[in-house]
């Protein structure tokens, strides 16, 4: 592969994974794979955020290889920060791996089918049709990695303070006193978040993207004139959840 390719293709496999992971919870919630076999709906929901972060970590890298000086420090942008330090935790097994609220719900629930109470997190977004579908990941999870020691993670102290500056992670407290639950039954949208970073870099890459499919000729667009979501200001649920 020609090294000025490198972005190009990078670029690409995230949009499809983009679409694979969209695929992958039509399937299981709208077409009712959960119902049918909900080890298969939720790997491959699982399978999907995987591809995606790692799509991410594929780009920064072929960055740092194509456009050397890089044209922005990913661990100095918290939208781009968070992507990597949320691939790394699962690359490496750190914080059970970052989970969904799925899997999170699978392994913490005091029965499979009992109804558990979750505070859920949105962030708005401005524009109309700018929500697509909702993934809601563990911050106690994240917090938890936080909490790791530096030498095991590699996250910088400035890199752990700017993501929760950008998640307003001081509110989550609150919130879990106001429906009192645990923080670690708090879970974020990481839908929103993955579009603040995709809108975060395109601007920076759009030269380099080539696209070759409709998704990727789509998103360089997109990318590069939607408004970001709103990580300041949350929408907050709180309501039961079951995976029978």
């Amino acid at each position: 592969m020609a090294t000025s390719k490198f972005i190009k293709h990078s670029f690409e496999e995230l949009c499809q994974n983009f679409r694979v992971l969209m695929e992958a919870h039509i399937r299981a919630n709208r077409f009712g794979l959960l119902k049918v076999d909900r080890a298969e709906a939720i790997g491959n929901i699982e399978t999907g955020l995987s591809g995606v972060l790692n799509s991410f970590h594929n780009l920064y890298d072929a960055i740092q290889k194509q456009m050397a000086p890089a044209p922005i420090n990913w661990y100095e942008s918290a939208p781009l920060a968070l992507m990597l330090v949320l691939r790394n935790a699962r690359h490496h097994n750190h914080a059970n791996r970052i989970r969904t609220l799925y899997s999170h719900y699978l392994q913490e629930a005091s029965e499979i089918g009992t109804m558990e109470s979750y505070i859920l997190i949105d962030f708005p977004c401005p524009e109309d049709g700018a929500n697509t579908f909702d993934l809601h990941v563990s911050w106690g999870d994240l917090k938890h990695l936080f909490d790791l020691p530096k030498k095991d993670t590699q996250i910088k102290d400035m890199t752990r303070s700017i993501i929760s500056d950008y998640l307003s992670t001081s509110k989550f407290r609150e919130y879990a006193e106001l429906y009192k639950l645990p923080e670690s039954k708090l879970c974020f949208n990481i839908i929103p978040l993955f579009v603040n970073a995709a809108a975060t870099i395109t601007p920076f890459i759009k030269d380099h993207c080539e696209p070759d499919s409709s998704e990727a000729r789509f998103f360089a667009e997109h990318f590069c004139s939607l408004t970001k979501a709103d990580t300041q200001n949350h929408e907050v649920d709180c309501g039961p959840v079951a995976f029978i």
